[in-house]
């Protein structure tokens, strides 16, 4: 039958306390309670309590807080757990003891009390009330016990309490509530309350103290490590546990008959959470094991997976996935006897698809235990990356790293970690920021970012908002880079490698799958035993400081070989000195030193260096003379990416100019007949400095009124200009900002319409000219006909800026619609399509998510139910739609 009260203790009566002559056998109340009968008589068996003289157990009576002492104290004796040096301490308490009013039969076991800490100073003003005995609560009653046993048992915080009540429970009593709770000496009544202010009775103490004598009487440890755990296909595990007592746990467990909790208990977790080698809390309920907590942190997936990241698709036999280190997306070949598990319960792949359909707005993410077959692929042998086990969960966040590539006040750009994928991220309203462990701004990452190469780490919501972003000057340690790392620590199950100021683990799994490589004035191959015991040394030899290693990773991230060289032979083995790489904006060259703005070191110049040392992207030669004045020009910003080995002199230089105004001396494009000058453009600064600069091959200008082919006429030359680059140091703008050609410019805006034959701006009439360039953000037709097809809607507003010749025409156009309203036809990948009077119209929206979330929508299949409707379209600033 099940236990009606919240918490069962089991109460001990002390011989000249209160009468005890009676015995279970003769017992004639205890059917009154008969969820409790058993113990009662059990707890009577083994001499922790007696009845009443009149052969009564009284099991509803309530137990004050001076006899709950009592029945610790004599629960801790005679299981051998007293602690002698608090005994016989009435001397020292026996003052305030009586100020408290004490009685006098349980002084000596409150005085134990306070001085083995199960009792504190406050405590005492609850035992009376003007000499009366007070009743103790459900909740002081767990104190007292919990800190009796906290001298063997763990005590956590308590947030893993999951009473319906829980509310109630003091924040002093929530950690021993927790632990009783954990030791499965504490449940809750049939509605899940824990009634923590209600008064203990007699009977619910009995129950108490019989689970907590066979706890300590049988030394049931409850904490021990994981040994060995083996998984029969999800649908059962065998674990091995030896306890910190020497004895040895085997369990045969499963998803439907055991809970897994971590530390805290705030989270419930699969049992396939659980790893060899994990720290582990069992909770038991006499002899049987209930519940698991896992006192260690979750294996990461990267360490239990041979692959992790977000299901891409699954589809006609494949999985694509995208990998949580790179970003980019590998194929795996379902294998015919795949296994699925959801949330680390077995499932199908059926299952699994819908949860991927029902989750678009969320995040499937996956670890895969994967094999490589070579096989025949349309007639040729090649690899073939096969998934043999899929273990799926759905995030509401990613997180990934990556280098950054812009960074402003609302957006993140990054090229992810390992790969050439490119990754930006909006900002969330909550996003926080930090520069390492230190919270900053969004500004301060700005700044930083503008310094030179940064590195981020960014958490990304479900709605692809970043809520995170962690800036560094080091990269993040991920697992497909192919660089040398100090090692850490190596043996059979793993190897601890530091690189970057990140130490990070691999587990091996097996040995026999990965290839072991020495350095020994060449690479010889060898077995684990003979890379280990070049990693331990020989006592015999000299000694090194550090070991230095590189990682073969397959495309799964899986280590498929290391080379492991010892100091001194890091340049020989791997081609290598250790190396300092730095980038960022120069600030200046002087004597022969080069620095950074963003640092106090000075890295030294060598006094020459071949073509493939020193490259300054963007111009026609490459040296040093170019190289230190671009550095020290005022008009000129340098940026560069330097290699330094340890006394920091610069090895490797790359420089490029990131921007840079002046005087145009010459422009050439690319249908100049001189070789040597097509796509150059000479600028000349105001120092005097000249720099011969390589151009794309049709620069984009900030005006209508010139392009690229006017600026080669000599009118322009001698203009001052501003002039922007792409990342290859090549100029791909120039803006004119003082020139004769920019007096004359005449520009009109306004709401357009037709007059005519005519285009009316702002009220006033314009003639087409013959060649009339129309653009526009709000949609992608850009024939003059379709163009005065939508002035003459009526149902359609359009604003233009335009540009007008000499001869008022018009020669081009900048449009944006700002209203339009008709019959919603559908939405379709960043396009809204309505019908009015005169025709289907096509137009630009913003974002899907932003859009569905202005308009109040949950889902896009929620824009069939407009279809049909008379809707108004709103556009934004940018002419794009963003509500209807």
């Amino acid at each position: 039958m099940k236990r009606k009260m919240a918490m069962a203790l089991a109460a001990v009566l002390v011989a000249g306390s209160l009468p005890v002559t009676a015995s279970a056998a003769t017992f004639t109340d205890i059917n009154e309670v008969s969820w409790a009968s058993s113990t009662i008589q059990a707890v009577s068996d083994k001499g922790l309590i007696n009845g009443y003289e009149d052969g009564t157990f009284r099991a509803k009576n309530n137990v004050t807080y001076s006899e709950a002492m009592v029945m610790v104290y004599n629960l801790m004796s005679k299981t051998g757990n007293l602690k002698t040096s608090a005994t016989n301490t009435l001397s020292i308490y026996q003052s305030v003891l009586n100020t408290y009013k004490i009685p006098t039969w349980s002084q000596s076991t409150v005085a134990y009390g306070l001085s083995a800490q199960i009792l504190m100073a406050a405590d005492l003003p609850k035992f009376t009330t003007n000499g009366v005995s007070n009743p103790a609560t459900r909740q002081d009653v767990a104190v007292m016990f919990g800190r009796a046993l906290s001298e063997k048992y763990d005590i956590y915080a308590g947030t893993g309490v999951n009473y319906n009540d829980v509310w109630r429970i003091s924040d002093e009593a929530m950690p021993y509530v927790d632990l009783l709770t954990r030791l499965g000496i504490v449940t809750g009544d049939d509605s899940g309350n824990f009634n923590p202010t209600a008064n203990i009775t007699r009977a619910e103490m009995a129950v108490m103290m019989n689970k907590t004598y066979d706890l300590l009487s049988n030394e049931l440890a409850n904490t021990g490590e994981i040994t060995e755990i083996v998984n029969h296909d999800g649908d059962y595990y065998d674990v091995d546990v030896k306890m910190d007592n020497g004895e040895r746990n085997r369990l045969t467990l499963s998803d439907d008959n055991i809970s897994v909790y971590n530390k805290d208990g705030s989270r419930e977790l699969p049992i396939s959470s659980l790893s060899k080698g994990d720290r582990v809390s069992l909770v038991f309920d006499g002899l049987v094991i209930t519940k698991i907590y896992l006192l260690d942190e979750e294996a990461s997936a990267q360490e239990k997976y041979d692959a992790v990241g977000y299901i891409y698709s699954l589809k006609d036999g494949y999985l694509n996935l995208e990998s949580e280190n790179t970003g980019e997306t590998t194929k795996y070949k379902i294998n015919t006897n795949c296994t699925y598990y959801l949330d680390g319960k077995k499932t199908t792949e059926s299952a699994i698809k819908d949860v991927i359909d029902d989750n678009s707005d969320k995040y499937v993410y996956a670890g895969l235990y994967t094999e490589t077959k070579n096989e025949k692929v349309d007639g040729k042998r090649q690899d073939v990356l096969y998934a043999n086990a899929v273990y799926v969960t759905v995030k509401d966040e990613y997180t990934q790293t990556g280098e950054v590539t812009d960074f402003t006040s609302t957006t993140v750009s990054y090229k992810a970690s390992g790969s050439n994928a490119r990754k930006s991220a909006d900002f969330a309203s909550d996003c926080e920021f930090y520069i390492g462990d230190k919270k900053s701004s969004a500004k301060d990452l700005e700044e930083m970012a503008e310094s030179g190469t940064v590195y981020v780490k960014v958490t990304v919501n479900s709605k692809g908002k970043a809520t995170k972003v962690v800036m560094t000057e080091d990269k993040f340690t991920d697992n497909t880079a192919s660089s040398t790392y100090t090692v850490k620590g190596f043996n059979k199950d793993r190897i601890i490698v530091s690189r970057g100021g990140t130490s990070t683990t691999y587990e091996f799994g097996s040995t026999s799958d990965i290839t072991f490589y020495i350095w020994e004035g060449k690479w010889n191959e060898v077995s684990f035993k003979g890379a280990e015991s070049f990693y331990d040394g020989d006592d015999d030899e000299d000694d090194y400081d550090t070991m230095y290693a590189r990682m073969n990773f397959d495309k799964s991230g899986k280590i498929t070989a290391i080379y492991m060289a010892k100091d001194g032979d890091r340049e020989n083995a791997f081609g290598e000195a250790e190396e300092t790489e730095r980038k960022g904006t120069v600030e200046y060259i002087k004597d022969g030193k080069l620095k950074f703005k963003t640092s106090s070191t000075e890295y030294t110049l060598q006094s020459k260096y071949d073509e493939d040392s020193l490259e300054i992207g963007g111009a026609p030669t490459s040296s040093l003379t170019v190289l230190t004045r671009m550095a020290n020009c005022d008009d000129v910003t340098l940026y560069a990416e330097i290699k330094a080995d340890g006394n920091n002199k610069i090895t490797d230089i790359e420089a490029r100019l990131t921007a840079a105004e002046g005087k145009m001396i010459e422009y050439n494009g690319k249908d100049t007949s001189d070789s040597d000058k097509k796509n150059t453009l000479t600028l000349e600064t105001s120092d005097g400095s000249q720099f011969k600069l390589k151009t794309v091959s049709n620069p984009k200008t900030d005006s209508d009124d010139y392009d690229a082919e006017d600026l080669q006429t000599t009118g322009y030359r001698g203009s001052s200009v501003e002039l922007e680059f792409n990342n290859d140091g090549e100029i791909s703008k120039i803006i004119v900002t003082d020139s004769s050609y920019n007096s004359g410019t005449k520009r009109v805006k306004g709401t357009a319409s037709l007059d005519g034959s005519k285009i009316k701006i702002d009220g006033k009439s314009y003639s087409w000219d013959s060649k009339t360039y129309i653009t526009s953000s709000s949609f992608t037709y850009s024939t003059k006909d379709m163009f005065e097809r939508m002035l003459q809607d009526k149902d359609i507003e359009v604003y233009v800026e335009a540009t007008i010749s000499d001869s008022n025409k018009v020669e081009r156009i900048n449009a944006r619609v700002e209203s339009a309203e008709g019959e919603f036809v559908e939405y379709d990948s960043g396009s809204v399509v309505i019908e009015t009077d005169s025709r289907k119209w096509s137009f630009n929206t913003v974002s899907k998510n932003t859009l569905l979330k202005n308009c109040g929508l949950d889902d896009e299949k929620d824009f069939e139910k407009k279809e049909g409707k008379n809707v108004t379209l709103e556009f934004n600033s940018d002419g794009l739609v963003e509500e209807f």
